[in-house]
């Protein structure tokens, strides 16, 4: 069996065999390009991206800022966090659990974008790009849970082995 086919196969899986940092990145750069184009599809639309504060008064959100804030710093330390602890323990338990803690906190925040009062555009978008999140969370860490880490040459064929 390819070493693709094991590490789940697609980018992610191929990245992962060889550099767990390079999933981070790339998962990111992916969820920002998402939520940067949601970002413009809402505004496209007529989103404001303001909520009204509890006094009443709108409150104007640093967007595109703001996205790229809120997508890059959460998600960069989550994926780093996962994959420092996966590391220094079981590396398919702490990453399974990762997933559920990660993609179920993007879901879970999901709800202040309706609580806040934001205009329906805003709403949809900001709903997108917390799905966007959790989805990317969950495939970033699929492919370190199923890479493959190296050990010692096989000294039959001379090619190094693989193992789960």
């Amino acid at each position: 069996m390819s070493a693709d086919a094991r590490s789940g196969g697609g980018l992610l899986g191929r990245i992962a065999a060889r550099h767990p940092a390079a999933v981070i990145a790339v998962s990111v750069a992916a969820a920002l390009g998402a939520n940067l184009v949601l970002w413009l599809a809402g505004v496209a639309l007529g989103g404001s991206f303001q909520f009204t504060e509890a006094d009443g008064s709108l409150h104007t959100t640093t967007a595109p800022q703001g996205v790229i804030t809120m997508t890059v710093l959460p998600m960069t330390a989550g994926l780093a966090l996962a994959t420092l602890l996966a590391a220094a323990g079981k590396r398919r338990a702490v990453l399974r659990s990762a997933q559920v803690v990660g993609a179920g906190a993007a879901l879970a925040t999901t709800a202040q974008t309706f609580t806040a009062r934001f205009d329906t555009p805003s709403t949809i978008a900001l709903t997108g790009m917390h799905l966007v999140i959790a989805a990317l969370v969950l495939l970033a860490l699929e492919a370190l849970a199923r890479r493959e880490k190296p050990v010692a040459a096989d000294p039959l064929t001379a090619t190094p082995a693989v193992r789960p």
